[in-house]
């Protein structure tokens, strides 16, 4: 083949990677989630497989690649190696965002843990409150009842300093009473020995 045709075809697949890596090809990234069961083979090397048998001859069974399809597939995988870069950090980035979420509902979590212990505080405190005004409440109805026992002593004392007097009221209204009745007595016995007299003396008229 001649030179020529040979620099021409060099220089199209240079060319050509140039554009490639210019304008490199946008990859869609939408990972398929592998099964717990799938089985993953990976291509191994054998040596054996590759070893030219004779050193003086191309007896080597490896596949034949020019530079340029070497080049470009060499440049195709690191693509792909970068395409898997970009992957990694967003695997990377995507554990991460998980992670903050997971600190984020450990924060919802500790602040309604807070809100309940908050309402119970104020219910606490709700009842402090009641007991407090339960307490002023016992407390007003001991001085109103202090002071029933006051009015109570007072209405006592008085009572007792009336006791005599109703005594000597009683005493005098019964003497009074005892005395009618003797002067109804005499009067009775005065009135019937009139009688008696008048009777006589018509007796003796006649």
């Amino acid at each position: 083949m001649p030179r020529t045709t040979q620099k021409t075809k060099l220089t199209e697949a240079q060319e050509k990677l140039k554009t490639a890596a210019a304008t490199p090809e946008t990859v869609k990234l939408d990972p398929t989630p592998i099964k717990a069961n799938s089985n993953h083979q990976a291509s191994v090397f054998n040596p054996s497989d590759y070893l030219a048998s004779n050193l003086f001859a191309d007896t080597s069974t490896l596949p034949r690649t020019t530079k340029v399809d070497a080049d470009k597939q060499i440049q195709s995988i690191s693509e792909k190696r970068e395409t898997l870069r970009l992957v990694g950090a967003n695997l990377q980035l995507n554990t991460d965002v998980y992670k903050t979420g997971s600190l984020s509902e450990k924060m919802s979590q500790s602040n309604i843990t807070w809100q309940t212990d908050r309402i119970g505080t104020d219910t606490k405190l709700v009842g402090l409150e009641t007991a407090k005004v339960t307490h002023q409440i016992a407390e007003v109805k001991l001085g109103q009842t202090q002071e029933k026992l006051t009015h109570a002593g007072i209405e006592l004392t008085g009572l007792q300093g009336e006791t005599p007097l109703r005594q000597a009221f009683w005493v005098a209204k019964l003497s009074l009473i005892e005395s009618r009745i003797s002067q109804v007595e005499l009067a009775k016995f005065q009135l019937d020995a009139k009688i008696g007299a008048i009777e006589s003396e018509a007796e003796s008229i006649n």
